[in-house]
């Protein structure tokens, strides 16, 4: 019996050493929306819907929503490990996917740079579709 229960420990911990670790996804606000930053000329930076697949994205002016919103000065860039970044990383992110959180102004507050893994679980999960009045107006 106690064999038996040394070998389960023994592969117990062999599979756990081996087993591929799983990245924890970062949680946003409920009012986030998702989107590809294609234009920035500060303040103002043009937004557009994750494409879902290449063809979405070369028909991305006649299919995908786009925005033009205002970054405020105090504007948060985190980037995919979730460190602050300058304001002037922004010009980094051009067609790259992000996340953004508006503050009660209705300006870009908090912007992350998406990982991929973040980005299929947007895409499996729709989130990169903006609902009507997903982008706050003033």
């Amino acid at each position: 019996m106690h064999k038996l229960v040394y070998i389960l420990i023994l592969l117990l911990g062999i599979f756990s050493a081996t087993a591929e670790t799983i990245p924890a996804l970062r949680t946003f606000p409920p009012n986030t929306i998702f989107a590809t930053i294609q234009k920035v000329d500060l303040p103002q930076i043009k937004i557009q819907e994750i494409p879902s697949n290449w063809g979405s994205s070369l028909l991305g002016l006649i299919l995908l929503s786009t925005a033009t919103i205002e970054m405020s000065p105090a504007t948060v860039i985190r980037d995919t490990m979730n460190g602050n970044q300058v304001q002037g990383y922004i010009s980094k992110l051009i067609n790259q996917p992000v996340a953004i959180q508006f503050d009660f102004q209705h300006r870009a507050w908090v912007i992350w740079q998406l990982t991929p893994l973040e980005v299929k679980w947007i895409l499996k999960n729709k989130w990169n579709t903006w609902q009507k009045n997903a982008i706050p107006t003033n």
